[in-house]
């Protein structure tokens, strides 16, 4: 007497709810992740034209926000203590690719001048202001 005996299957494990989960997850990921800003401070530079791209190997950086804010070089500088240290880098501004200047286009003007007053008086002699081209190119 034989009795009936179902076939042998595999066992399977159906994934497919789990891959629809991963990419629900790589999803949420995507969308919720802060993307790293080029600067801490968001500055809107001016436009120019017919602006030259300029390419220099090492540049220091210095910007300056609307509400008087200043990174110099990434770092948060108080504009009393802006003075010593472009005085302290000043040989090595010089002998790289020099200062720039990203000031926002809405910083007043005497800002910008008081600014470059600094520069000048830490003796640096390469320096440039950043501005944002408008046209072509």
């Amino acid at each position: 007497m034989q009795l009936y005996q179902k076939p042998k299957r595999r066992p399977f494990i159906n994934i497919t709810s789990l891959i629809d989960v991963l990419f629900l997850l790589l999803t949420f990921f995507l969308v919720t992740t802060s993307f790293i800003e080029q600067s801490a401070l968001k500055v809107e530079l001016p436009s120019m034209e017919n602006a030259d791209r300029v390419q220099q190997p090492k540049r220091f950086v210095l910007d300056v926000a609307p509400d008087g804010g200043m990174l110099y070089d990434g770092k948060p500088v108080e504009r009393a203590a802006l003075g010593v240290r472009l005085q302290a880098a000043s040989d090595e501004i010089n002998a790289s690719g020099g200062l720039v200047l990203r000031a926002d286009r809405d910083l007043p003007h005497g800002e910008v001048i008081g600014v470059l007053d600094m520069i000048r008086g830490a003796g640096i002699r390469r320096f440039v202001i950043a501005t944002a081209t408008s046209g072509p190119g």
